[in-house]
């Protein structure tokens, strides 16, 4: 693959997700092509280069490819991957139970309220690795935090953590399996509203994939629980001055 031309800026990029999803891709399209030249020898024209392992826009670009089919809208959130533009609020929590050799991990947490119609308040809230945090990343105010958990969400992060972050405690991952959607729900909702630290808030492109889903989660019509695949500014759009309004 070439040089990355998207216009845009990443903030956020799961290196193990992307990779996760480049090469599972990647593995089904060699198996159909071995069984396309099996089948009709000479058939080497359908063959695609392999993405730049080294640029991770390209692999973004490969993974939001890849996952096409799968994705959908905040309103069609069953789908296993959301893409959405939402006004995110990027920052982090920190955790101080659950770890194997450690305490008082970083966590990238990012949140999004929004109204959709035929769907009603929507909180999207997603949960990553913070060392995939780009340019700005988030900094403690040192400030004192209650000691507490992420009981039900240790699943997600068990997902989204990078190989060099802390493992996570067999235990808590065993726990995690018992819990139902409302239940990590309610847990998602309560550390959002209470100990929560936004650094930035803007509008952003987002490729999320699906973790869970619950319903009548007050004060929330729907709560989406998952994990960001990239975040980005938006792509710029051409203007088209006949829809531009004066001010």
């Amino acid at each position: 693959m070439g040089v990355d031309r998207w216009p845009v800026d990443f903030r956020y990029i799961s290196s193990r997700l992307v990779r996760q999803i480049v090469q599972q891709d990647q593995t089904y399209r060699l198996a159909w092509r071995l069984r396309t030249i099996s089948l009709l020898h000479g058939m080497l024209g359908f063959q695609r280069d392999s993405p730049d392992r080294d640029n991770e826009f390209a692999l973004c670009r490969e993974a939001t490819e890849a996952v096409r089919d799968l994705t959908g809208t905040i309103s069609e959130y069953e789908s296993s991957y959301i893409r959405a533009q939402v006004d995110l609020t990027m920052g982090f929590l920190t955790v101080h139970m659950g770890w194997q050799t450690t305490s008082n991990v970083e966590i990238a947490v990012m949140k999004a309220d929004v109204n959709v119609p035929d769907v009603g308040k929507v909180l999207v809230a997603l949960f990553g690795s913070a060392s995939n945090y780009r340019g700005r990343r988030p900094v403690s105010d040192g400030s004192a935090e209650i000691p507490s958990d992420v009981d039900g969400l240790y699943g997600i992060l068990e997902r989204t953590r990078e190989l060099a972050d802390p493992q996570i405690d067999h235990y808590e991952l065993d726990r995690d399996l018992g819990h139902s959607p409302d239940t990590r729900a309610d847990t998602a909702v309560s550390l959002l509203g209470q100990r929560f630290k936004g650094f930035e808030q803007r509008r952003l492109d987002v490729l999320m994939q699906r973790f869970c889903v619950a319903k009548d989660i007050e004060p929330y019509d729907l709560v989406i629980l998952g994990a960001p695949i990239w975040v980005a500014t938006p792509e710029p759009s051409p203007i088209n001055t006949s829809t531009v309004s004066p001010e």
